[in-house]
């Protein structure tokens, strides 16, 4: 399924509800909060096993992850500070989501369901360490945006999974769990093959012997 496509084309049928946001006085910040208490309430919802209405809730939710960006480039705002916050509340939308899930299936009448929970972690820490990577990349200078299942394509599965109920929610959880693992192995050996290694004339500043500090006087011989 191309991704980047249908992300452009849902981006060109939301462009007159950005407008009206615009001229409704909205900011971008305060769209990204919104979405972000929306899936908050989403988490609840699965916590208390409504899983149909939990998950129409929280795509709701996410898909203000599209109305702040557009909005921001709208107005002129686009800023570092709103990316870094708008990344942040993507991840405890996240969160809010899995720990619903994980109160659900660990308090089930019938006795905790452990495959459930254990897919559970293993998405949360794929998806974790996935934007870990991305995020360390660009803290040494590198770019990285490659990945096989990145943040939409784990939102519409986890949606339609939620959508259809436990019965399909429990195999794609098994599939999110091994593919955001993978992804984050992707990143990470990508990311590696362009960094310069041992012996790399690049690296000849950071093996420089750092200067021995001067031992600061001693407040007794001055007296």
């Amino acid at each position: 399924m191309d991704f980047d496509g249908f992300k452009k084309g849902a981006r060109a049928r939301i462009r007159p509800l950005v407008l009206g946001l615009d001229r409704a006085g909205f900011s971008p910040l305060s769209i990204s909060i919104t979405g972000l208490a929306i899936t908050a309430v989403s988490g609840w919802m699965l916590a208390q096993g409504n899983f149909f209405l939990g998950g129409l809730v929280f795509l709701f939710g996410s898909a203000f992850d599209m109305l702040d960006g557009d909005l921001a480039r709208l107005q002129g705002s686009v800023s570092k500070r709103g990316a870094f916050l708008d990344s942040c509340f993507d991840r405890y939308g996240e969160a809010f989501l899995f720990a619903g899930l994980t109160w659900h299936y660990a308090t089930r009448p019938e006795g905790a369901h452990a495959w459930a929970l254990l897919m559970i972690l293993a998405t949360v820490v794929g998806s974790l360490t996935t934007s870990y990577v991305r995020a360390r990349a660009e803290g040494v200078g590198e770019t990285c945006f490659v990945g096989w299942l990145q943040r939409t394509e784990r939102v519409i599965l986890l949606g339609l999974g939620l959508l259809l109920g436990s019965w399909a929610l429990v195999p794609i959880l098994f599939f999110l769990a091994f593919a955001t693992l993978a992804t984050s192995v992707q990143r990470l050996v990508h990311v590696s093959a362009k960094l310069p290694g041992p012996g790399d004339p690049a690296n000849q500043e950071l093996n420089q012997p750092k200067p021995e500090p001067e031992p600061s006087p001693d407040p007794e011989a001055a007296e």
